[in-house]
């Protein structure tokens, strides 16, 4: 009987200690949070301390919706909705650039970027009535430095700015970019290089500070460590000529940073309507899952160290319709520079 009676006893504690080890389980993951709420505070986290962007509502009442939209959330995706949430309320605050993409579609636009890349079509050059001034038409580029794509583009500028000079040396240069929606400045800047002017010629202002500036000389832009050379050589136009720039609404991103670079050299206007407002650079974060968020970390900052936020407005507002004024307006500017009234 006593022998019985320990058994019991025995196997009491046992189902006792089990019992109690499952409380224990089941406090402690209470007490943790689930994946889904690592996944959400990761993403809000990178945008709360990079962005340069503040949303409206502040950061603090952000992150409390943000959360309460997921507070039932229990997989990576269930959360999506209040990560929209929180850049669609940077894109509100002004940063044209917040956006969230799902796995599948920021897998299809790594394959694309790795590919060809997004252009329209290639820079151009046309001559102007009494051949004194060269129009340039930048378009919009979304590849990055050195793919195919990326050369031909820088190609083409360089080789019509080469046969113009051989031509008739233009006295001045009209550049276009009122259709410049963006994408990588780096490939707009390598195609204009001879009529860009050497030296530093746009930097950036991070949360943390200036973050330093691009360089451009002899057909080689520097920043930091990396370099970036044109596909072909063509000499910086010397003395620099002057250039006027065409803006407009739809002069976003990239198609501003061309605008910034030549802010601060000499000889140098713009004309047209304010930019669309995004002279930032943005960053794309991926996410645990594949799916990636992206929203701007710097400033674009000129050569005499000023930093632009929002459209920028052009030192000639001229009327965008037609947009042949806006042309007219800055080939009589150039026509009265001291490059085209010598001689």
């Amino acid at each position: 009987m006593s022998t019985l009676l320990g058994t019991l006893v025995a196997v009491r504690r046992v189902l006792l200690a089990v019992a109690l080890s499952a409380l224990v389980a089941v406090a402690t993951a209470a007490a943790r949070p689930p994946a889904a709420r690592s996944y959400l505070d990761h993403a809000l986290g990178l945008m709360r301390s990079e962005a340069v962007v503040t949303p409206t509502e502040g950061w603090p009442s952000l992150m409390r919706n943000a959360h309460r939209m997921a507070a039932k959330a229990r997989t990576d995706a269930q959360t999506y909705g209040a990560i929209i949430y929180a850049t669609g309320a940077l894109y509100q605050a002004g940063d044209v650039h917040a956006r969230f993409t799902n796995p599948f579609m920021a897998k299809l636009a790594a394959q694309a970027a790795k590919s060809t890349g997004t252009t329209s079509t290639p820079p151009s050059i046309a001559p102007l009535e009494g051949g004194k001034v060269r129009l340039l038409t930048l378009p919009a580029i979304g590849s990055a430095p050195n793919t195919p794509n990326a050369r031909r583009y820088e190609t083409a500028a360089l080789t019509a700015i080469s046969a113009a000079e051989a031509a008739h040396a233009p006295c001045g240069w009209i550049i276009d970019l009122r259709q410049n929606t963006g994408g990588d400045m780096y490939p707009m800047l390598l195609g204009i290089g001879p009529i860009l002017g050497e030296g530093n010629v746009i930097g950036f202002r991070s949360r943390t500070g200036f973050d330093g500036y691009v360089s451009y000389n002899d057909g080689v832009l520097s920043v930091g460590k990396e370099k970036f050379a044109a596909p072909r050589v063509v000499p910086d136009l010397t003395p620099a000529p002057p250039v006027a720039l065409l803006t407009g609404g739809s002069t976003l991103s990239s198609g501003e940073a061309v605008l910034v670079a030549f802010h601060g050299r000499a000889g140098v206007r713009s004309f047209g309507a304010p930019t669309g407002g995004a002279p930032t650079s943005p960053r794309t974060y991926r996410l645990s899952d594949g799916a990636t968020v992206s929203f701007s970390v710097a400033d674009d900052v000129d050569r005499t160290g000023a930093a632009y936020i929002g459209p920028i407005t052009p030192d000639q507002p001229v009327a965008s319709v037609p947009q042949s004024d806006t042309i007219s307006a800055a080939e009589q500017w150039l026509l009265a520079t001291p490059s085209c009234t010598a001689g």
